[in-house]
């Protein structure tokens, strides 16, 4: 039997009158940070401490488990009555457990950019200073490290441990220094756009891992995000700087180099709206990047340009090979150049984000520091998902994409089918009211064109792979496969005659041109450079792995064949199983690039197999054409109905083909396949 608890209606609380700080006798709680110390209280408000012990070292005074976590009560070394709310831990025992929480240090921080060096100082002050090493640790395998030093000997440290008054804490002053040619290093060597930064330190017992931060008091906040450095420049093309994860921790994010003439442009279009135009009257569509019009954010724009919608505005880069066409179709005042004042001025007066990726999108680039859209994007309670891909290739559920704790996550998001709606119920927190059923809009084109589309042509496309995009040509690497592929169509007159499409994924595509010239510029000429929306209604059979282009390929007849070599590193990589599997692939699996000819030439001349068309039934059910229209019906609705415009009488009138669709996707529908 417990001495300090028991289980009350079903939860863990305190008895005989223990207390947290906050005069709560829950002990598992969701606000309960896990892992953190915590002191117990009598009824007076005072910490309970036992003073007739003389080892002063932690003890263990007992273990609680309930519902698969453990709480561990013990003394500190100052003799005051603790706990702890944690898991089993795989690695660490509760000794070491105890050990972790009572050494988490209290952190301010500032950062120093200096030559060709970051410089981090501030205070770093530990509560005990039996530690042998302190480092910066970077990356999410913390592996690359960076030595701490301090102003101070150990000794003064040590007796100023406990003392936190202002002064004294500049006793605990350190500094670190991170060599940008190191940062360029790193990247080169890992790909990886994100390098969240730990604090490493490492005694007798083990090495331990805590979040740096900026401050020590740093917890869960959407306005972390809004937290950006200045840029540091680390070689001809390429910046860093830092931002913050929504619990406060500290991450240098990787991007290309910004114009000042484009930061400019933003703050003078911020200060005009600011000043003389607070009304938001403007719907803001835009694509990958801004840089095409092939997705649904075009369909929907389309779609409101028929219908007279003076609102919608949809924004492009000037370089992209659509623009010229778009301007003289639709016009200037509709059409704006991505990075522009007019285009700034439009997106601060934005009543609605609607895009086919996330908002961060519509920034100045791929990954930007912009502290005014980002807020723009924060406050704006209609930032509209209408996905690029049906989203039950890679499992973005486990690995934690549209968590709506994040602050750039949807408020409202377009799905497929009921399987589809349900994953967003399920893992990501979105409620009926958040989800719009009425299918992608961009499938309406591929179902159509199975009637008036010839599929003749021969596509290969490979979803980005965030860790291997350092312009690495070898063998089975991203770029790797696309030269075995250019190879192979060469060597076997089958193709000869055939329109063969090789396309880089957009997002790899930006990347290796804007990052690694020098590659791209090898690889460029034999690369598809148009729409890939244009070839994908013109494919007879689609080579990819676990891209959302597949779902629009079959829906439009194609054939699709599912190349899966490196699925067992990509599933760990993103760390969590994809959501398609043998089981409900819709169409052939190989494993080995070398089946990949064979399997080519077989699917070519074939019709799409009833038992795939089955599978791909499950997953994507709205494939009647009307996407488009029911989904830009329910978004007007959406927003007419925050403008007091959507009474009863007003959506019957206009909006008789929505009401379907609400009843044909309501709650109970989504729940029941």
């Amino acid at each position: 039997m417990s001495v300090y608890s028991e289980v009350s209606n079903g939860s863990l609380v305190f008895k005989d009158g223990f207390l947290d700080f906050n005069g709560s006798v829950n002990l598992i709680t969701r606000k309960r940070s896990s892992n953190k110390k915590y002191y117990v209280y009598d009824a007076a408000g005072q910490i309970i401490s036992e003073e007739n012990d003389e080892s002063h070292t932690v003890t263990i005074k007992e273990i609680v488990y309930h519902k698969g976590k453990q709480v561990i009560f013990y003394l500190d070394k100052r003799m005051r009555l603790s706990f702890i709310v944690t898991r089993k831990h795989k690695r660490l025992t509760e000794e070491q457990i105890i050990e972790k929480a009572e050494l988490a240090p209290s952190q301010r921080v500032w950062s120093i950019p200096l030559f060709n060096m970051i410089l981090f100082i501030g205070v770093l002050r530990f509560r005990y200073t039996n530690i042998q090493e302190y480092e910066i640790a970077l990356g999410y395998d913390k592996k690359y490290r960076f030595p701490i030093k301090y102003l101070f000997s150990k000794t003064i440290r040590e007796k100023n441990t406990f003392n936190t008054s202002k002064l004294k804490l500049l006793c605990h002053t350190f500094f670190c220094i991170i060599p940008t040619k190191d940062l360029e290093k790193i990247y080169i060597e890992t790909s990886s756009i994100n390098l969240p930064m730990f604090l490493r330190i490492h005694n007798d017992t083990a090495n331990y891992y805590y979040p740096f931060k900026k401050s020590g008091f740093d917890k869960y906040s959407r306005k972390h995000y809004l937290y950006n450095t200045f840029n540091y420049r680390i070689s001809k093309s390429l910046s860093v700087f830092m931002r913050k994860s929504v619990t406060g921790q500290l991450v240098f994010v990787y991007s290309n180099k910004l114009h000042k003439s484009i930061v400019m442009k933003e703050a003078i279009a911020y200060v005009i709206v600011k000043l003389f135009a607070r009304k938001n009257n403007r719907i803001i569509l835009f694509e990958k990047f801004c840089e095409g019009a092939s997705e649904s954010a075009y369909e929907i724009f389309k779609y409101a340009r028929q219908q007279k919608d003076t609102m919608a505005r949809f924004i492009i880069d000037a370089k992209s090979d659509l623009y010229p066409a778009l301007i003289e179709q639709f016009g200037k005042e509709y059409i704006i150049k991505k990075n522009t004042l007019r285009s700034f001025y439009n997106i601060f007066k934005a009543d609605a984000l609607i895009s086919s990726d996330l908002a961060t999108h519509i920034q100045r680039r791929l990954y930007d520091n912009d502290r005014l859209i980002k807020k723009k994007i924060l406050d704006n309670k209609n930032k509209i998902f209408l996905q690029h891909g049906v989203a039950l290739a890679t499992n973005v559920f486990e690995r934690g994409y549209f968590n709506k704790r994040v602050p750039i996550a949807p408020d409202y998001i377009v799905t497929s089918s009921r399987r589809e709606s349900r994953n967003f119920l399920k893992y990501a927190n979105y409620t009926n009211e958040d989800i719009i059923p009425t299918g992608l809009p961009n499938l309406d084109l591929y179902v159509e064109s199975k009637e008036t589309v010839q599929k003749e042509e021969i596509t290969f496309m490979l979803t980005w792979r965030p860790w291997d995009l350092t312009g690495g040509k070898t063998e089975g690497s991203y770029v790797g496969r696309y030269i075995q592929f250019i190879r192979m169509i060469h060597s076997d007159p089958f193709y000869e005659g055939k329109k063969i499409n090789v396309v880089l994924h957009p997002k790899a595509k930006v990347i290796l041109r804007d990052q690694f010239p020098d590659i791209y510029a090898e690889i460029k000429s034999k690369l598809y450079a148009g729409d890939i929306k244009d070839i994908l209604l013109r494919s007879k059979v689609l080579i990819s792995d676990y891209s959302s282009v597949t779902f629009y390929a079959f829906a439009g007849g194609s054939n699709v064949i599912f190349y899966w070599e490196d699925k067992v590193k990509a599933e760990k990589e993103y760390g969590a199983r994809n959501i398609l599997q043998k089981e409900n692939a819709f169409g052939d699996i190989i494993y080995d690039f070398n089946q990949l000819n064979a399997f080519i030439q077989s699917n070519y001349p074939q019709e799409q197999k009833a038992a795939y068309q089955s599978k791909f039934s499950l997953m994507v059910e709205r494939t009647d054409g009307n996407n488009t229209e029911e989904t830009y019906n329910y978004i007007r609705n959406i927003l007419d109905k925050e403008r007091g415009l959507a009474d009863v009488e007003y959506r019957n009138k206009r909006f008789l083909r929505n009401e379907r669709v609400l009843q044909l996707s309501g709650q109970e529908n989504i729940q029941s396949k």
